[in-house]
């Protein structure tokens, strides 16, 4: 009978535990990579999971009616003046890309601008007697977390 150490110093067993060796460690690779694709898909169903709500919170703010103190709010002063002074105010002119007046009114864009940010711009131009007729808001990624490319057409509440 033959034993295991003998079978184990033929050179055909040493090729055959390397080979098995080598089939360990790709199939390692294999299962690694593996989770990693499965771990990017989990972060893109949360990321779909986001810009849905962005665009339910966008869907259930233009369903809101043009009551109370923004309707009042009447300003005499022009539009283009009035998105300066905002921009301004919350420290938004380095991320301000666009601002431009029109027959049709002000057109304001702005690049990677935080969600807080876009928050507090659009309550201060509301409350400023300004309303949105037309926005494009996209959400981009950013290293941890995400930030917020967006223009907007505006004028002045009649």
């Amino acid at each position: 009978m033959i034993s295991l150490n003998e079978i184990m110093e033929t050179p055909e067993s040493r090729r055959i535990l390397r080979l098995f060796l080598i089939a360990a460690v790709i199939w390692a690779a294999f299962f690694v990579f593996a989770v990693q694709i499965v771990e990017v898909n989990r972060r893109l169903a949360l990321d779909l999971n986001v810009s849905d709500r962005i665009i339910d919170a966008g869907m259930r703010y233009r369903a809101y009616p043009r009551t109370g103190q923004a309707q009042t709010a009447r300003s005499t002063e022009e539009p283009l003046g009035v998105l300066t002074q905002i921009v301004d105010t919350l420290a938004l002119k380095d991320r301000m890309q666009q601002l431009q007046s029109n027959a049709s009114g002000v057109l304001i864009q702005f690049e990677r601008i935080y969600g807080q940010e876009m928050q507090e711009f659009l309550s201060t131009v509301e409350s400023r007697g300004l309303h949105i007729r037309t926005a494009e808001i996209r959400a981009l990624p950013s290293g941890g977390g995400r930030v917020l490319s967006a223009t907007f057409m505006m004028e002045q509440n009649r």
